[in-house]
């Protein structure tokens, strides 16, 4: 006959292999630059370089979350005239026959979580203003169904009710590369942001596509001035 302490040890080991099969590791991703690249190695990364005329760029993998690849771009501006630097324009194909995969807007990306912020802080206000609302009905509940002696005892302890906070995403980072997206702070502080440049200045940051485990190779391709420079990228998954 088998025992109680058998048994629950059994049932145990059963609980404990059922949940190590549960979890398998995270694909990896390893991206490397196209042989026929201009590059230069800068602490482990391939940066591509890219020139049309006055026109400069530079552009390496940086890493990678969940759902999105992230890439560093940096654009230089020798010509005579100011020239716009838009990331939303920046696009992804596998060739130059596919449709382009825009690179992620962060002024839409910031909006859209201004105006997710502010839906929760409304919601927690509503969430306030009910809890008072039960507070105040509570009360008025016991004074109806007390004598006018206690009347006044029983509202002096009911007046107040848990207030509800709501906490802000808007916090200046330590360093920039701490915040991976979605964070707020990685559209703010991190992204290539729409920048106008003048005549020898330069604008760089993160930009961000969606993952594409599916692609062995693409090309990434910034549109600037009317020019467009492009990256050619050979990507590995791996699944450990």
């Amino acid at each position: 006959m088998k025992t109680p302490a058998y048994t629950f040890t059994l049932l145990m080991s059963v609980l404990v292999a059922s949940l190590t099969s549960c979890f398998t590791p995270r694909t990896i991703v390893q991206m490397e630059v196209e042989d026929s690249e201009n590059i230069r190695w800068n602490y482990g990364r391939q940066v591509v370089r890219l020139k049309s005329d006055s026109i400069e760029a530079e552009i390496f993998f940086d890493t990678y979350t969940k759902k999105h690849l992230v890439f560093d771009v940096e654009v230089t501006n020798w010509s005579s005239r100011e020239v716009l630097v838009s990331p939303e324009e920046i696009y992804l194909q596998q060739s130059d026959d596919d449709s382009p995969i825009p690179a992620f807007d962060p002024e839409f990306e910031i909006l859209g979580k201004k105006v997710e912020a502010s839906r929760r802080e409304a919601n927690s206000k509503n969430l306030a203003v009910a809890a008072g609302v039960a507070a105040v009905a509570t009360v008025v509940a016991v004074a109806a169904t007390s004598d006018g002696d206690n009347s006044n005892n029983n509202d002096n302890g009911n007046n107040n009710f848990t207030s509800v906070t709501y906490v802000g995403t808007n916090v200046a980072p330590p360093v920039p590369v701490a915040f991976l997206p979605p964070d707020m702070a990685f559209w703010e502080d991190a992204s290539l942001r729409k920048t106008t440049l003048a005549k020898g200045y330069k604008a760089g940051g993160k930009v961000v596509f969606p993952r594409l485990d599916q692609y062995r190779s693409f090309q990434i391709s910034i549109p600037v001035d009317g020019r467009v420079l492009t990256a050619h990228f050979r990507q590995r998954i791996f699944q450990p």
